[in-house]
């Protein structure tokens, strides 16, 4: 199954509160366990498994919830726990997993004796192929696998772009010295795995077209030609990227040849499985649409001449993510798959005074869980928030770059918004309010363009809602 555990930090199990992380890695379609052991007690327990950091009370974003030794309710089928609480072990099995499984879960056990949160982070990445070959869409996070038994003693090492030479890494993109990274072309490259254990593959964020080729891990063994050398080749396919406004109809592109007669096909919330539509939405028998979760979404063209482009009425941010249109062609591993990300922009633009006092709105439906937020000057970029002014911990803020940065709202029932006092001319631009939503690509972004005008005529020290 291909799953590595790295132990974070250890503390006496029957602390209150207790947090411990592990990393758990596997490889698309595989199943992956997320362990979560904890002391036996004779007294009834309360389990939750989420998605995200453990929170201060439940769990956010909850996958499966257990009362006593019995599953009350879980997500979908695809999550199962592995034992019962009757033997202290609360693991929780996550089958057929994508690149959407990955990120931070939280496993949080509590009795009248302990509380107990386990926090663990989930790797996905896409299965090494025959000559060391990595394949991946465009703005996926991949990884590039590099290992060497450390039994002997950690060794630094290098990753470098194009084929590995006779000494050194040609075009280097990354150094460690055994314990940890001491240089990084850009924050894009990550080592991510347990360096003690020798596990140097290299984690790429975001790729694009520009990043495909042959990538050089070397190893440093003392002596002459000694060094451990893996070359992996890259290939980078580009995602179909469509974009839309709030409240539009927007069409993803999909359709087939019917050379050979029609098929069969499905639309998806994700990344495509292997052999299903996960999270469908939408599904043909080849002629007509036999299933749709909603009047919301449309199939308006010639569905019998392979026509299968998917219309969304009236989107809103929840539309936004990765889409999966899969043609079920008979034979195994047969089936034609298209991936299409939908961007939903939403873009305000405020005109405010010279020294006024604004604010910035930005919400978020907060009934599931808190998310971690930040906000940022300029477009909300692919990952995280570029030059940050503000962040939370999902239910308080925890960092402001500026007194005159405030967030006055209730952040823990989703209202993030950012009041800014005594804006200058200084001010004016773009923000971005990101919501960190677990899966690749689900982050909740909106865009505000602020322009500043020059107060002539008395109208500062105002507050613009």
């Amino acid at each position: 199954m291909g799953v590595c555990m790295l132990w974070l930090s250890a503390v006496t199990l029957l602390s209150p509160a207790v947090t411990l992380a592990y990393r758990v890695t596997g490889s698309i379609g595989e199943n992956v366990v997320l362990p979560c052991g904890y002391p036996f007690s004779k007294e009834s327990s309360i389990l939750c498994w989420g998605r995200g950091s453990c929170s201060a009370f439940g769990c956010n974003f909850p996958v499966v919830r257990v009362d006593a030794s019995k599953a009350a309710w879980k997500k979908s089928d695809r999550y199962e726990l592995k034992a019962s609480s009757e033997h202290g072990d609360a693991s929780l099995q996550i089958t057929d997993v994508s690149l959407d499984d990955s990120g931070t879960y939280c496993c949080r056990v509590k009795t009248l004796e302990f509380d107990l949160k386990r926090e663990i982070q989930v790797e996905i990445q896409h299965p090494l192929l025959p000559n060391n070959l990595v394949r991946g869409a465009v703005e996926n996070v991949l990884t590039l696998p590099c290992k060497y038994s450390a039994k002997d003693g950690k060794k630094s090492m290098c990753w470098g772009r194009g084929n590995c030479g006779l000494s050194g890494c040609r075009d280097e993109i990354l150094k460690s010295d055994g314990d940890k990274v001491t240089w990084s072309h850009s924050e894009r490259y990550q080592l991510r795995g347990n360096l003690s254990t020798g596990d140097v593959s290299l984690t790429i964020n975001g790729i694009f077209k520009g990043d495909e080729g042959t990538y050089c891990c070397r190893v440093r063994v003392p002596g002459i030609f000694n060094d451990i050398k893996t070359d992996v080749k890259l290939e980078v396919e580009d995602v179909n990227l469509v974009r839309g406004s709030l409240h539009s109809k927007l069409t993803l592109p999909c359709s087939y040849s019917t050379d050979d007669g029609t098929f069969p096909m499905c639309w998806g919330r994700g990344h495509c499985g292997i052999v299903v539509c996960r999270n469908e939405i939408l599904s043909t028998d080849g002629e007509d649409v036999i299933w749709r979760e909603s009047d919301k979404y449309q199939l308006k063209e010639n569905i019998e001449k392979g026509h299968v482009s998917l219309t969304i009425n009236n989107a809103n941010e929840d539309d936004g993510g990765v889409y999966c249109c899969r043609v079920k062609v008979s034979g195994m591993f047969n089936d034609i798959k298209k991936e299409i990300r939908l961007q939903i922009e939403h873009t305000d633009h405020l005109k405010v005074w010279v020294g006024e006092t604004v604010k910035l709105p930005c919400s978020y439906n907060a009934t599931e869980g808190t998310s971690k937020m930040c906000w940022g000057r300029g477009h909300c970029p692919a990952f995280k928030c570029r030059d940050a002014i503000a962040k939370t911990d999902g239910d308080a803020v925890n960092w402001v770059e500026s007194e005159r940065y405030e967030m006055k709202g209730r952040v823990q029932d989703g209202d993030v918004s950012l009041t800014i006092r005594s804006v200058t001319k200084k001010d004016e631009g773009d923000y971005c309010c990101r919501v960190e939503t677990p899966g690749l690509f689900n982050d909740k972004t909106k865009d505000i363009n602020m322009e500043v005008q020059e107060d002539l005529f008395g109208k500062g020290s105002q507050t613009k809602v």
